[in-house]
């Protein structure tokens, strides 16, 4: 760990090279991330905002990924959101369709076959959930070229760069730059954009585009992915019986500049670590279940993003 070194002010995902000749210059990226203070003190738990290493992750995450908990809610003290960070400038975050979903009539079953990219497994540190099913929204998805559904202009966009860093942002802001972009998935509108949480998140029934239980329940299982302003910080949130508003809370103190909501509810949420195999050696959370080899020789009907340590 460099604690001296500063955290990069660009805004820009993946910065140009300073000349012609001169090969592209990554941001410095402060990691592990400074702790954060948790946002309500009649909530918070000690150790709140403070990064730790994962043990879970194995000798290929150790240095680049951390976690943490914070309570976002104002005054339940058993509310909380595990979150994680992940260096880019040492890991590659990838997406995968399922074999099923997202549906496509154009691309064929052998360039969809639900696992982790074969040259990708040697690295794999871990695998999580991606969007919600097409029935419950038709968000967009691209892999590598292959439109599975078109993008909706207002929705939240996760763009993974052809240089590795990512974006997230609303598709009419992600698409300006798209040529650089090998792969984005759609979700509901952005919890954090621009640094700011969207209102829709506290609005009454504008909260509900964020999904719910099938009584219609808001206080559900759910999970974030967002980036901090470098686009070479990933964070994940996963979250017990919380609000799409109480997620955004804790995604924002931890640092995101923007984020999106990946999949919701007990079934579709998943975060598995990986040992030598690969195989599935544990969940992020108690009382996941798991075949040890998801995604990797078990094939996934629903799209996901995974975690690769680069060589």
């Amino acid at each position: 760990m460099d604690a001296a070194a500063p955290e990069s002010s660009s805004s820009a995902i993946g910065s140009a090279s300073a000349s012609a000749s001169a090969p592209p210059v990554a941001p410095v990226v402060l990691f592990p991330p400074s702790a954060f203070s948790a946002p309500h003190p009649r909530s918070a738990h000690p150790g709140d905002g403070t990064w730790n290493e994962v043990p879970e992750a194995g000798e290929l995450g150790r240095g680049v990924i951390v976690r943490t908990t914070v309570h976002p809610h104002t005054i339940n003290k058993f509310v909380f959101v595990t979150l994680l960070a992940v260096d880019l400038t040492k890991v590659d975050l990838r997406l995968a369709p399922g074999t099923k979903d997202p549906p496509s009539k154009t691309v064929p079953a052998e360039r969809r076959p639900g696992l982790v990219a074969a040259a990708d497994q040697p690295g794999l540190i871990a695998v999580f959930n991606g969007g919600f099913q097409a029935k419950h929204g038709g968000h967009g998805m691209m892999v590598g070229g292959d439109e599975y559904l078109p993008p909706i202009e207002q929705l939240c966009t996760v763009a993974i760069r052809d240089d590795g860093a990512v974006g997230v942002g609303t598709w009419s802001s992600i698409k300006e730059d798209v040529s650089h972009v090998v792969a984005w998935r759609q979700s509901p509108p952005c919890l954090i954009e621009k640094g700011e949480v969207n209102p829709l998140v506290r609005a009454g029934d504008g909260s509900r585009k964020y999904g719910m239980a099938i009584d219609g329940k808001m206080t559900i299982r759910r999970t974030a992915v967002g980036v901090d302003a470098t686009g070479r910080r990933l964070l994940f949130g996963f979250g017990e019986d919380v609000t799409p508003e109480l997620l955004a809370e804790a995604m924002h103190v931890s640092g995101a500049a923007s984020a999106a909501e990946l999949d919701v509810n007990w079934s579709y949420t998943k975060f598995f670590f990986y040992g030598k195999g690969p195989v599935v050696t544990s969940s992020l959370v108690p009382r996941m279940k798991y075949a040890k080899g998801a995604y990797v020789t078990e094939p996934s009907h629903r799209d996901f993003f995974y975690l690769r340590r680069r060589p």
